[in-house]
């Protein structure tokens, strides 16, 4: 479908295209090779939140790879970074870990998706240095060592990262 094809079955619908937000690239599972004869990079594009790139199974089949888009990551951690700021001195820690792990929760429930892994337990990694961070700035000395937080964790523990939407446990390759 064209580029005045989209736009007309959009119009078709009173809806309209975003121009800043609107392009036509070439993208799918020669898009790797073309690129390479092109001498350029593949084309990526981000989408709700996720960079889609061209990647391959195990078995070298094309599919859609998708890792955290790095503008939302990078947002993502600033936001927890000012809200663990903001909430270190006001409540006793008990109370806004309950918060901590529904926060954890959603963004692994939200970006656990097949291929993401690597985002999502680099999420968590620095998760766990901004809580180090900012438990240790409640007074003038460091009272919070990092084994003194592994202990914490072991009695009161975070949700892990984990996969939660795996794309390609439902199709099978048919080969006849």
């Amino acid at each position: 479908m064209g580029p005045i094809a989209l736009e007309n079955r959009f119009n078709k619908y009173k809806l309209t295209l975003h121009p800043d937000k609107t392009k036509v690239f070439s993208f799918g599972r020669f898009e790797r090779g073309n690129a390479k004869n092109q001498n350029r990079k593949p084309n990526t594009f981000d989408f709700l939140g996720f960079t889609h790139f061209c990647d391959r199974t195990r078995q070298g089949f094309f599919k859609v790879g998708r890792k955290t888009a790095m503008k939302k990551f990078r947002a993502k951690i600033k936001e927890l970074n000012i809200w663990l700021k903001q909430i270190r001195n006001l409540i006793p820690t008990k109370e806004w870990w309950q918060t901590l792990k529904a926060k954890l929760r959603g963004h692994f429930q939200y970006y656990g998706v097949s291929g993401n892994s690597p985002s999502i337990k680099k999420y968590y990694s620095l998760a766990l240095k901004l809580v180090h961070k900012w438990l240790n700035r409640r007074s003038q000395k460091k009272s919070m060592s990092w084994s003194k937080l592994y202990n914490y964790l072991s009695l009161y523990p975070l949700p892990q990262p984990r996969i939660k939407h795996n794309f390609y446990t439902s199709f099978h390759r048919v080969v006849r």
